[in-house]
């Protein structure tokens, strides 16, 4: 068996996620740090792997500190020890698979069923939320895509905090996990500029992991809606100002 990191192993941080979700889903499930080493073995063992002492030091800060800062995790309590997942985690691994999305794919020219991964999405909306605190610092943050039957194509909204001068009042965000090849339909598009609009946004940004067309890219200028597009993008405006890339921060 070879030793190595979880990064070394190719396992990101949504896959470890996954598997220590999946298993304390039960509502008393208490997981240990061994149970977890053992959880995360099973999966590298079918590689002809195993944790090394840095993996394990790795894991153990992704665990309880990185998964619980997320809102993951709940902190370390004495009187009951050992690790036990939010409701937000579970409800994440709960309508994992069971998602769809309709997406164009500029490849192949048609709209395509996208199930998305809730997990790596949930994660990217954080650190979409992060980075922008950086870039925004004088408003106050709301998650909205934590509702998602109330989001109503926003992810994001965040209000001017203090006098307004010549900043936005409210600006309004929309963060899409998709394939590099995957535009938003039309009717996601729509919905997220009927967001903006209902809510008397100054300010819309969407943030995508894959692409708009160029009647999305037109009424987005004609809106003046900053549109960020694909992972380099994202983190070349991120280490701009001085933020960690998306993903950078492997275990």
């Amino acid at each position: 068996m070879n030793t190595v990191t979880t990064a070394e192993a190719g396992l990101k941080k949504s896959d470890i996620y996954e598997i220590v979700f999946k298993a304390a889903m039960q509502p008393d499930s208490i997981l240990e740090m061994s149970d977890i080493y053992n959880l995360v073995n099973a999966e590298l063992g079918k590689h002809q792997n195993t944790l090394s002492d840095q993996g394990k030091a790795s894991l153990r800060r992704l665990i309880n500190s990185v998964a619980v800062a997320e809102g993951f995790i709940f902190p370390h309590d004495k009187s009951h020890p050992g690790w036990r997942i939010t409701p937000e985690a579970r409800n994440l691994i709960a309508v994992q698979g069971s998602q769809t999305e309709l997406v164009f794919n500029l490849e192949t020219e048609k709209e395509e069923t996208f199930v998305p991964n809730t997990v790596r999405g949930a994660l990217f909306e954080k650190y979409c939320l992060g980075m922008l605190q950086r870039i925004y610092p004088l408003y106050s943050w709301f998650h909205q895509g934590l509702q998602k039957n109330n989001e109503r194509g926003l992810d994001l909204i965040a209000e001017k905090i203090g006098e307004l001068g010549s900043e936005y009042r409210s600006i309004g965000v929309q963060v899409k996990n998709h394939n590099e090849n995957a535009t938003p339909t039309e009717k996601e598009w729509l919905k997220f500029m009927a967001g903006c609009f209902v809510r008397h946004i100054d300010k819309g940004i969407f943030i995508t992991t894959g692409r708009l067309n160029s009647g999305q890219r037109r009424e987005a200028g004609e809106a003046k809606v900053t549109v960020i597009e694909g992972v380099d993008e994202v983190n070349r405006i991120a280490l701009e100002y001085k933020y960690q890339k998306f993903e950078e921060l492997v275990y």
